[in-house]
């Protein structure tokens, strides 16, 4: 049933895929604008730094050039993906499991829509549960343990690997070894030990990369 039901769901092309999480990810970005980010809040977090004129001109420059962060959300869903993947193949290959860079681009692709629910989630808090009085306010990844912690407390260091561990992190593993299991004919334990040992090694390193690049321009 499971392996049916896998089977069935990578033979939709990878296109129709894009486009879904592309469509998705940009009503999240466009709901997320514009029912959390009224205009007080930028006048709060930088007037401390900042003079009225200059914060009122860059939120017109802000709004002028808005659709051009929505250009990019194809973009970074390609880096995204791309990174999964490539890790994935690599591992593989070091492992001499043959399987093709298509499939598990295709793989990576589907297993993305996690981060689309983790989207929606941010967005539901953020308009019936969190008051957003801040900018720092929006920069936080539901069900993640950095939302354990009060972030004034917290080195700067450690932010964002904090906020990568979360359920929905957990839940992204999970997805990309089920699908595997079609794709490499191996049972779910095996493919999420080749998930954690391919891809947990390359966000390992990324996530050490980001510290690295923390630590020198903070």
């Amino acid at each position: 049933m499971s392996y049916s039901m896998i089977d069935s769901i990578l033979k939709v092309k990878s296109i129709k895929y894009f486009l879904l999480l592309v469509g998705f990810t940009f009503l999240i970005s466009m709901g997320i604008s514009y029912s959390s980010l009224p205009e007080s809040i930028y006048y709060q977090s930088l007037g401390e730094r900042l003079n009225t004129d200059q914060i009122t001109s860059m939120i017109e420059s802000l709004k002028k050039w808005q659709w051009l962060g929505y250009l990019f959300i194809p973009l970074v869903i390609l880096i995204r993906v791309g990174f999964s993947s490539t890790c994935l193949y690599t591992g593989m290959f070091i492992a001499n499991i043959k399987v093709r860079f298509q499939d598990l681009f295709k793989v990576a692709l589907i297993a993305d829509f996690v981060f689309v629910l983790a989207g929606v989630v941010k967005l539901i808090i953020l308009i019936f549960i969190k008051e957003v009085n801040t900018l720092d306010d929006l920069q936080f990844q539901p069900l993640s343990l950095m939302e354990l912690f009060n972030r004034e407390s917290v080195d700067q260091l450690f932010f964002y690997p904090l906020s990568l561990i979360s359920i929905f992190e957990a839940l992204y593993w999970l997805v990309l070894a089920w699908l595997l299991m079609d794709v490499v004919e191996k049972p779910f334990g095996s493919t999420l030990k080749t998930v954690a040992s391919s891809y947990g090694t390359g966000l390992l390193l990324w996530v050490l990369f980001v510290m690295f690049l923390t630590v020198n321009l903070s």
